[in-house]
C-alpha cells in the first residue's frame, strides 16, 4: 500500500520534514499549508525536492471553511480557492482537503453547502484536481462523516469526494459502519491517527493528543478496514497533531510513524471480515507481510547490572533469593526465589552507558516463536541489542526499547532456546532440587519510567511486538508534581508493564523503577524481611484511619495490617472483586523499589488508591 504522512506530523522546517519522511521510507506526503507558507522554498522548489527524494505529493491541506457561507460571502471563498489551486499546480498535487465550516456564523443548510461545494468542484475540475471533503469533529454543522457524505452526495460532482479521517470519526463515536453505502470511488482520501480515550474538548484533544496507530486506544483498524472494503485504493496517510511530535526529532518521529503503518497493515491482514472474497482479496493485496507477534508473552527474568558489587547479591539474599546457577561462558549468575528469577550481570559498568550498580537493565520474556518475534522487530525497525553468544547458547535475541530497557526473547521452558539452558545449576540450589517448592510466585509487574516525549513510542514497542494492550491513563499527585501511568497487558500471558511519566522537579530517571513480585503470604514476607534487616516503607497511621473510613474493615484485620505495615485495597463495594495486600521497600541503590503483593479472590488491579502514600514516602 502507498504510505504517506502529513508534514504537520513532523517537527522542523519543511525541508527537514521532507527529508525525514523520505529517510523513513514513505512513498508520499501531504503538504500542510502552514508549512509551505512559512517556508523559503517555493511550491515548485518543494515539488523538485520531493521528486529528488522519491516522494509524491499526495494531498494539499487544509482548505478551511469550504462551505456553509452566506451567498454574499462566497465570492471571497472562490478567490481563496483559485489562489490555492495555483499553488497546487506548482506543487503537482491533484487532491485538496476541504474542511467543513467551523465558524459561528456558518449557515446550517445542507443544500447551500452542497451547492457551494459543487461550485468549488467545478473550479477544481478545471485544474485537474479532486476535492476530498472532511467533516471536522468540531465543525459547526457538519461534524460527522455521514453528514459530509450527504453534502457530497447532494453536490453531485465527479470532482467532489468525501475524506475519511479515523480520528474525526472515532472522536465523534462513529465506527466503520458509518461508511456503509459510501462507494469507494467517492472516498477521495484516507487520513489515519490514533489517540488515547480522553474526556475533553474535541479540538484540544485533536490538537494535542493524537498519536500513531497502535499507540492509542481507538479502533483505527476497524475504520481503515471499512474504508478498504468500500473499494478505496488511494494512499494510507498519517495525520497526527500532538505536543510530542512538535518537539521531537523528525527523523525519530518519521521512523515511529512508518513502524505504526506496518503494524496497522499487520492488524488489517489478521482482522476477520465477513466481506465477500473479492473484497478480502482487495484488502490483502495492499498489505505488507510482517512476521507475527508473540503467541503469548510471559515474564522470564529481570537482569540487574551488579558489576561485581557484592551488595547487589547480598540484597537478593536478604530478599530470599538463592544462587541457582552460573552462566557457562559469561560473568552472569542466576538467582531464584520460587518462580521469581533474577540474573546478575557482573560485566564492568564501563560496558554500559549511564548505568549504576544494581540497576535493572534488561527484562527476559518468554515470547514464542522467538525467531518470528525477532524478525518482526527488525521489520518494525526496533533496534537490536548487540551481544555475543557462545557455542550452543540460546539465541536470546535482544531488542532495545525506547526507554533504554533491553528485552531478551526466550523460548518456552525445555526448548533449545530456553534461557535456563545457558546456566549450569548450582549444586544444592533450588534449581537443582527435583522437589523445589515455590516461595514467591513470580514477577507480577514491572514499572518503567519514560520521558513524556517517548511514552507513545514505548507503548508502540510493547504493543507491536508483544500485543500488549494499553489501559487508560491514571494520574496521581506527587509531593513534587504528578505521576501519570499506563498499564499494559497481553491478550495471552502474564507480563504486566506499567509505564510512568513523572512531571516532577528533579526527576529525569528512565528505565525500570519498580519490581513487583507476587507472593502467597505477604504477612509472612513482611516478618521475614524485617528479620533479615530489609528496610520496608513506613506507612503513616493516618493511612489506617482513612482505610477504616473507606472500607469499614474488621478491627482485627485493620490492626493486623497496621502491625505488619501493609497497604490494602479491594475491588467492588463489598470486596466481590477481590482484595490486595502489599508492601514496598524504599528506593534501592539500583534506582528501583521492590513491591511484594498478595492478590486474593481474583483482584486484578494495582492498588492505585495507595499510590499517593507511596509517592509521599519515597519523595
Amino acid at each position: 500500500m502507498h504510505k504517506g504522512i502529513a508534514t504537520v506530523s513532523l517537527a522542523g522546517r519543511l525541508a527537514d520534514k521532507l527529508a525525514a519522511a523520505a529517510g523513513a521510507g514513505f512513498d508520499g506526503v501531504e503538504i500542510f499549508d502552514n508549512d509551505l507558507v512559512a517556508s523559503d522554498l517555493s511550491p515548485a522548489d518543494v515539488a523538485r525536492r520531493c521528486a529528488d527524494l522519491g516522494l509524491t505529493v499526495d494531498l494539499f491541506q487544509p482548505f478551511r471553511d469550504a462551505e456553509g457561507h452566506a451567498p454574499a460571502a462566497f465570492a471571497a471563498v472562490e478567490h481563496r480557492f483559485r489562489t490555492k489551486l495555483g499553488v497546487m499546480a506548482e506543487l503537482g498535487a491533484d487532491v485538496v482537503l476541504c474542511c467543513s465550516n467551523v465558524n459561528a456564523d456558518a449557515v446550517d443548510d445542507p443544500d447551500l453547502s452542497a451547492a457551494q461545494l459543487h461550485r468549488l468542484g467545478e473550479l477544481a475540475a478545471e485544474s485537474g484536481v479532486t476535492i476530498a471533503y472532511e467533516a471536522l469533529a468540531w465543525g459547526r454543522h457538519v461534524h460527522r462523516v455521514g453528514q459530509a457524505w450527504e453534502v457530497v452526495r447532494r453536490a453531485d460532482h465527479p470532482a467532489v469526494t468525501v475524506a475519511v479521517d479515523t480520528f474525526h470519526m472515532l472522536a465523534r463515536g462513529d465506527d466503520g459502519e458509518a461508511l456503509a453505502g459510501v462507494p469507494g470511488e467517492k472516498i477521495g482520501f484516507l487520513q489515519v491517527a490514533d489517540a488515547p480515550l480522553l474526556d475533553m474538548n474535541v479540538l484540544e484533544w485533536s490538537r494535542h493528543f493524537r498519536c500513531f496507530p497502535g499507540q492509542g486506544t481507538l479502533d483505527v483498524t476497524g475504520v481503515v478496514a471499512a474504508t478498504l472494503r468500500a473499494g478505496y485504493a488511494g494512499p494510507l496517510s498519517l495525520e497526527v497533531f500532538s505536543d510530542v511530535v512538535r518537539e521531537a526529532d523528525p527523523r525519530v518521529t518519521a521512523r515511529d510513524a512508518m513502524r505504526s503503518l506496518l503494524y496497522l497493515e499487520d492488524q488489517l491482514a489478521s482482522r476477520p471480515t465477513d466481506q465477500a472474497p473479492p473484497a478480502r482479496e482487495r484488502i490483502t493485496a495492499t498489505l505488507t507481510a510482517v512476521a507475527p507477534a508473540a503467541r503469548r508473552t510471559d515474564t522470564a527474568f529481570v537482569e540487574l547490572a551488579s558489576a561485581g558489587d557484592p551488595g547487589v547479591a547480598d540484597l537478593l539474599g536478604d530478599l530470599g533469593f538463592t544462587l541457582a546457577g552460573r552462566h557457562r561462558t559469561k560473568p552472569v549468575t542466576w538467582w531464584r526465589n520460587g518462580a521469581a528469577h533474577v540474573v546478575l550481570n557482573s560485566t564492568p559498568l564501563a560496558s554500559y552507558t549511564d548505568r549504576v550498580a544494581g540497576e535493572a537493565t534488561a527484562l527476559g520474556l518468554v515470547a514464542p516463536p522467538v525467531e518470528s518475534v525477532a524478525d518482526r522487530a527488525r521489520a518494525l525497525l526496533w533496534p537490536a541489542v548487540d551481544r555475543t553468544r557462545g557455542e550452543s547458547e540460546a539465541v536470546l535475541p535482544g531488542i532495545s526499547a525506547p526507554s533504554g530497557l533491553h528485552v531478551f526473547l526466550s523460548a518456552e521452558p525445555g526448548d533449545h532456546d530456553d534461557w535456563h539452558r545457558d546456566f549450569a545449576p548450582e549444586i544444592g540450589s533450588p534449581a537443582d532440587a527435583a522437589d523445589a517448592s515455590p516461595e514467591w510466585l513470580g514477577l507480577d509487574h514491572v514499572g518503567v519510567a519514560v520521558p513524556e516525549e517517548t511514552l507513545n513510542e514505548e507503548v508502540s514497542f510493547f504493543r507491536t511486538l508483544f500485543d500488549l494492550r494499553p489501559a487508560g491513563t491514571e494520574e496521581f499527585m506527587d509531593p513534587r508534581g504528578r505521576l501519570r501511568s499506563r498499564a499494559l497487558r497481553p491478550a495471552t500471558g502474564d507480563l504486566r508493564v506499567i509505564l510512568n511519566v513523572a512531571d516532577t522537579a528533579g526527576r529525569s530517571r528512565r528505565g525500570v523503577t519498580q519490581l513487583a513480585f507476587a507472593v502467597p503470604d505477604v504477612r509472612r514476607e513482611a516478618r521475614r524481611l524485617r528479620a533479615a534487616g530489609v528496610a520496608l516503607m513506613a506507612v503513616p497511621d493516618n493511612y489506617y484511619v482513612d482505610l477504616d473510613a473507606r472500607f469499614g474493615l474488621d478491627p482485627d484485620l485493620l490492626a493486623d495490617l497496621r502491625e505488619h505495615g501493609l497497604l490494602y485495597d479491594r475491588a467492588g463495594a463489598d470486596g466481590s472483586g477481590g482484595e490486595l495486600l502489599h508492601l514496598y521497600t524504599p528506593v534501592l541503590p539500583g534506582g528501583y523499589y521492590v513491591e511484594l503483593l498478595e492478590r486474593r479472590g481474583g483482584y486484578d488491579g494495582y492498588g492505585s488508591a495507595n499510590t499517593h502514600v507511596r509517592l509521599a514516602a519515597q519523595a
